[in-house]
């Protein structure tokens, strides 16, 4: 995949990028109804398909939050059509990655030093690239490590980008832009964490730990002497990203084994941590030789606050599901209506 030797940071940059993407759309809607015109059984497909590819690849190029919002429209089978989906899934793990010089100049703001300084090996060559950062191989001491690092100008970006990107996501959503705002004051407060490596380096540690005892779970060790602001050094797996994995058509045994697994992984957090693993992508899960299911990424890490868990899970006593007065209440309480 080529590589990208710069990113638009500027806010007008951006947007202009956003704009083009704009014209690029119309554009193809234009051609399309012109050769319907001459051919009444001309479906959607192929537009959806063109229209996809030029969004994602001006995205891509972006990164940052306009590139996460595709990775969670992505997410929801039944949102869009299915050739935006397929493409927006690029940016799980398979965005286009950033050149090697902007990897050093990075390596050089954190640490003071070139990456081939702080490892015995460091492939310059990014292994996987999403929307916030890319990882990189390395090794040290005979020990093979993954390094994450962040896309210069993320975090000061994703603000402007979300006001950028909201009007075209309530457009795929068929909504209003206006009763997206919630939802992206949301993803906003989100994403900002997300661009914090310190935040998710506490968050991989403390989650790790307090989830380890989990069967067919595998957490990597995570190494912060070599992890800053912009950077997260951590053990690298080997494996199968999930969606790759269950691509191999796995037996009903281990699919259960999966399930299991996610789930006893997911209600630990909700119930005796108070938080959870909120970008739950196939990107972020991947399966080791060994069977088990190796958990990447804290980045986005969701605090429930303890009167909102006693509220929500409250439906679940017969005393309030069978009250339809106490349900309604509760319904009201948590603000679904």
């Amino acid at each position: 995949m080529k590589e990208q030797k710069k990113i638009p940071t500027g806010k007008v940059q951006r947007a202009s990028r956003m704009v083009r993407t704009g014209a690029k759309v119309g554009r193809n809607y234009v051609r399309h109804y012109t050769k319907k015109i001459f051919n009444k059984d001309l479906d959607r497909a192929a537009l959806d398909a063109k229209n996809a590819e030029d969004i994602y690849d001006e995205l891509s190029q972006l990164k940052g939050g306009a590139l996460k919002v595709a990775q969670m429209l992505s997410m929801d089978k039944g949102m869009l059509p299915r050739e935006y989906t397929r493409q927006f899934a690029n940016a799980q793990y398979s965005a286009p990655p950033l050149s090697g010089p902007l990897v050093v100049k990075t390596f050089r703001e954190q640490f003071g030093k070139s990456p081939h300084e702080v490892f015995d090996e460091f492939d310059l060559h990014a292994s996987h690239a999403a929307s916030i950062g890319q990882v990189h191989r390395a090794v040290l001491d005979g020990k093979v490590l993954a390094v994450k690092v962040q896309y210069p100008g993320v975090a000061d970006s994703i603000v402007s980008d979300l006001r950028m990107v909201r009007p075209l996501a309530a457009r795929f959503m068929k909504t209003s832009s206006a009763e997206l705002a919630p939802y992206f004051e949301e993803v906003q407060e989100r994403l900002l964490e997300e661009t914090d490596y310190i935040l998710e380096l506490k968050n991989s540690m403390e989650i790790s730990q307090a989830c380890a005892h989990i069967e067919n779970l595998h957490f990597p060790q995570y190494f912060p002497e070599l992890s800053g602001e912009r950077i997260i050094t951590m053990e690298w797996l080997e494996g199968q990203h999930l969606k790759e994995f269950m691509q191999t058509e796995p037996s009903q045994e281990v699919r259960n084994k999966i399930g299991r697994a996610l789930w006893e992984f997911i209600t630990h957090q909700i119930h005796e941590l108070g938080k959870v693993h909120a970008d739950p992508h196939p990107g972020n899960f991947l399966m080791t030789p060994d069977g088990r299911l190796g958990v990447l990424d804290f980045g986005c890490v969701k605090v429930i606050p303890d009167d909102f868990h006693r509220t929500y899970f409250s439906v679940l006593h017969p005393e309030v599901r069978n009250n339809p007065k106490r349900l309604l209440n509760v319904i009201y309480d948590l603000e679904l209506l």
